[in-house]
């Protein structure tokens, strides 16, 4: 089982500076804005001194400050908690077949099951295989089908194709009108990783899919 987050972390036995912690942040900020409010107090002009007013508004401007710097400080805990959370459950990924959306493959002697999604019915359905230089080197003729996923596999061996890079490509006729079709490929998931960055869980998977968000895979068995 492989499950890596993005990020390194900390070593538990080196403890950070008291000073980076939020709290004595906000305590460092409180004892400034006092210091500097005392001064103004001391300083002012005995006659004409400071509207009381004036001293309640920039409590409260304080009080503000100090509340969005804590509701930042927890913002980033719960960022981390989420973190970890889905990382903890992404292990349970690891090792299960995703069907992704897909076009490109790798073969070697392994089966390779696939599906293709229809809206509509069509009066014929086929699959062509093409090597690494585009070339068509096999069709799979699946014939008329009705609306939704359509299962395929690829039998290198049966199909007598050697191991390699691939491509395949799903053509759809319907009323004399031939287009193509989305395919999917399903390949095991041999690694999930986080990215804090985009806050993305990545799966990489085998049968030459590479790496995905998991936000592609349609369906997992």
């Amino acid at each position: 089982m492989n499950v890596t987050p993005s990020t390194t972390s900390s070593d538990p036995t080196t403890s950070a500076p008291v000073s980076n912690s939020p709290g004595n942040d906000a305590s460092s900020i409180r004892n400034e804005f006092m210091t500097l409010m005392i001064a103004q107090i001391q300083n002012q002009d005995p006659t004409n001194p400071m509207d009381a007013n004036e001293y309640v508004s920039q409590l409260a401007q304080f009080s503000q400050v100090e509340s969005l710097e804590h509701m930042r400080a927890n913002q980033a805990v719960s960022m981390v908690m989420m973190e970890n959370l889905a990382i903890v459950q992404s292990a349970q990924l690891v090792g299960k077949t995703a069907m992704v959306p897909a076009t490109e493959l790798e073969l070697d002697d392994v089966v390779v099951d696939g599906k293709v999604y229809l809206a509509n019915a069509v009066e014929d359905l086929s699959i062509d295989i093409k090597d690494e230089h585009g070339d068509v080197v096999h069709t799979l003729e699946l014939g008329p089908q009705e609306p939704g996923d359509i299962a395929f596999a690829i039998d290198p061996e049966a199909l007598g194709l050697p191991a390699g890079e691939y491509s395949i490509e799903a053509n759809m006729t319907a009323d004399d009108v031939t287009e193509t079709a989305d395919t999917f490929i399903a390949a095991t998931i041999e690694k999930v990783h986080f990215v804090s960055a985009s806050g993305v869980m990545m799966a990489e998977l085998g049968n030459g899919l590479g790496t995905v968000s998991v936000l592609e895979i349609s369906e997992v068995s």
